[in-house]
């Protein structure tokens, strides 16, 4: 839906609805990547799932890349909340919870 259009409820309720997406995917990513660097300090760079992240630890540090990581995910949900784009923001957020932090959630469950 896009912002400033339809009566001041329906609007409101919309930016409020996706203001609450915006910031679960913000406090996921970080989760995220807290789990994930004490999982690297840990096991090394094997526990990150992604290939290119794991290079650029490799070349960088597992703080440095996984802060760069996670500010890139951030300022492109960000972008995809100012230009309305509501339902990828909402996909991208369930991604993360269902192969970012949910797997991570049931690993260390089972420890």
């Amino acid at each position: 839906m896009p912002r400033g259009r339809g009566n001041s409820c329906e609007c409101a309720t919309g930016v409020w609805s996706s203001r609450f997406v915006l910031t679960l995917f913000v406090v996921l990513q970080i989760a995220d990547g807290c789990i994930t660097f004490g999982a690297v300090r840990v096991f090394g760079p094997v526990a990150e799932g992604n290939p290119v992240l794991q290079t650029w630890m490799a070349l960088l540090g597992p703080g440095v890349t996984l802060l760069t990581a996670k500010t890139v995910a951030c300022a492109g949900a960000g972008l995809l909340y100012v230009a309305g784009r509501d339902r990828t923001l909402v996909a991208l957020t369930f991604l993360l919870v269902s192969l970012g932090v949910g797997p991570w959630l049931a690993l260390l469950r089972g420890l």
